[in-house]
C-alpha cells in the first residue's frame, strides 16, 4: 500500500468516524437531592447534606460538590464542607453516586449558637453546589482530530432554614409563660 492510499483510507476512517458521532459526542447527566435542612431539636446541631448523581457513556467521570451553612445577622459562624470522587471503568457507562459530606445524615454543630442570647430565633441558609464532569478523547489521524466526550454540567441552590435556641432574655423558659 502506498502512501496515498493510506491517507485516503485514513481519510475516510476519520469521515465515518465524524459522522458517527456527529451526533452530540458527550452525555454526562447528573441530578442533585439535598438532605432535609433542619435543626437538632434545639441545640446548636444542624442536619445537613446533599447527594449528587452523575452519569456517562464514557469511561471516567468525576462528581462532587460543596456547601455552606450560616444564619443572618447573627454571631454565628460558617459550616463548609466539600467532596468529590472520580469513576473509571474499560468502557462506559458509568454511574456515580456521591454524598456531600460523606456520610448522611450529617450532623454539624452551628459554630457560636451556645453563646446566642436565650429566646433566639435564626433565619439560616444552606448554600449548595455540585457538578458532574466526563473525559475528554481526540480521535482522528495527524492533522485530523474530532473531539469526543468533555461534558461537564453544574448546579447550585439554596435551602432556608430556621434555628431557635429557647428561653427568654430574661432566662425564663417561654413555656412557663402565664
Amino acid at each position: 500500500m502506498n502512501s496515498h492510499d493510506f491517507f485516503l483510507r485514513s481519510a475516510l476512517l476519520v469521515a465515518a468516524a465524524m459522522g458517527i458521532l456527529a451526533a452530540p459526542a458527550h452525555g454526562v447527566n447528573m441530578s442533585v437531592r439535598p438532605s432535609s435542612i433542619y435543626q437538632q431539636g434545639t441545640s446548636a446541631g444542624v442536619y445537613l447534606g446533599h447527594t449528587v448523581a452523575a452519569s456517562t457513556n464514557m469511561n471516567r467521570l468525576q462528581a462532587g460538590g460543596s456547601f455552606r451553612a450560616y444564619c443572618f445577622g447573627s454571631d454565628t459562624g460558617t459550616i463548609t464542607g466539600e467532596r468529590s470522587l472520580p469513576a473509571t471503568g474499560v468502557v462506559g457507562p458509568l454511574q456515580l453516586y456521591v454524598t456531600i459530606p460523606a456520610q448522611l445524615p450529617a450532623l454539624r454543630n452551628m459554630p457560636g449558637f451556645v453563646s446566642l442570647p436565650r429566646g433566639t430565633t435564626l433565619v439560616c441558609r444552606y448554600d449548595w453546589t455540585a457538578y458532574a464532569r466526563e473525559s475528554t478523547y481526540s480521535i482522528g489521524v495527524p492533522g485530523i482530530s474530532v473531539p469526543i466526550g468533555g461534558g461537564e454540567i453544574s448546579d447550585s441552590d439554596s435551602i432556608t432554614f430556621g434555628m431557635r435556641k429557647p428561653g427568654t432574655a430574661t432566662g425564663e423558659d417561654d413555656a412557663c409563660i402565664p
